[in-house]
């Protein structure tokens, strides 16, 4: 999953970089707040005003992936990468690692929506949601950092991109996962363009719906 803040280059244009700091300060803290309330979510890193997690990844091996790393033990002589591949090893994994994700998406769109930025505008972010098979290592040996690597990690930040601001928009493969999930109710947007993609089924989570009201 990849969130990124709408409107924040213009911002940034505007206001001191201190405060465009301290804001992304306060807003990835909420957001860390929620990744700390789900073991099945990872955060990866923060790119500028992006912030990227993944769920269903076997995370005590990353853990001693990048400890390894850090250490010094993993990389002698030619080695220029180690890594470990995170695949998912059954349905119900994989619903579970997308049910997460994306109610971290839902959760972090409400965080957002609920400051204001420097600028003096409602924050509004986009997210956007991807499933598939991903690899995890640390590479090189200098300043090491744990990174996914593959198409799905792409196609996620694809679906933020071309994605609706306040809104959170998932591909087919995430959908089929989650759809028959309670909680969530989603509209099929049709085929977007996606860069470097092609034309993409996708669709968007609705907020609009009181998902408790009883019906009579």
């Amino acid at each position: 999953l990849f969130t990124d803040i709408v409107g924040f280059t213009s911002m940034s244009q505007t206001v001191a970089p201190q405060q465009v700091m301290e804001f992304l300060h306060k807003l990835f803290l909420r957001f860390d707040d929620l990744v700390d309330m789900n073991s099945s979510l990872w955060k990866v890193e923060t790119i500028g005003d992006a912030f990227m997690v993944a769920s269903g990844l076997e995370v005590e091996e990353a853990v001693a992936s990048v400890r390894s790393a850090l250490s010094g033990k993993a990389m002698s002589g030619t080695e220029s990468t180690e890594a470990g591949s995170e695949r998912v090893k059954s349905m119900e994994g994989a619903r579970e690692g997308a049910l997460a994700a994306v109610d971290f998406g839902r959760a972090a769109i409400r965080e957002a929506q609920s400051l204001t930025m420097p600028n003096g505008q409602q924050c509004q972010i986009r997210a956007g949601v991807h499933t598939g098979d991903v690899c995890s290592g640390v590479v090189g040996s200098r300043m090491p950092r744990y990174c996914l690597f593959g198409d799905t990690v792409n196609t996620a930040s694809r679906m933020e991109s071309s994605g609706v601001p306040g809104r959170m928009q998932i591909s087919q493969a995430t959908y089929d996962l989650v759809c028959d999930m309670g909680g969530f109710v989603f509209e099929e947007r049709g085929f977007v363009e996606v860069k470097g993609k092609g034309k993409m089924a996708t669709y968007l989570l609705r907020e609009d719906l009181d998902l408790n009201a009883s019906s009579t």
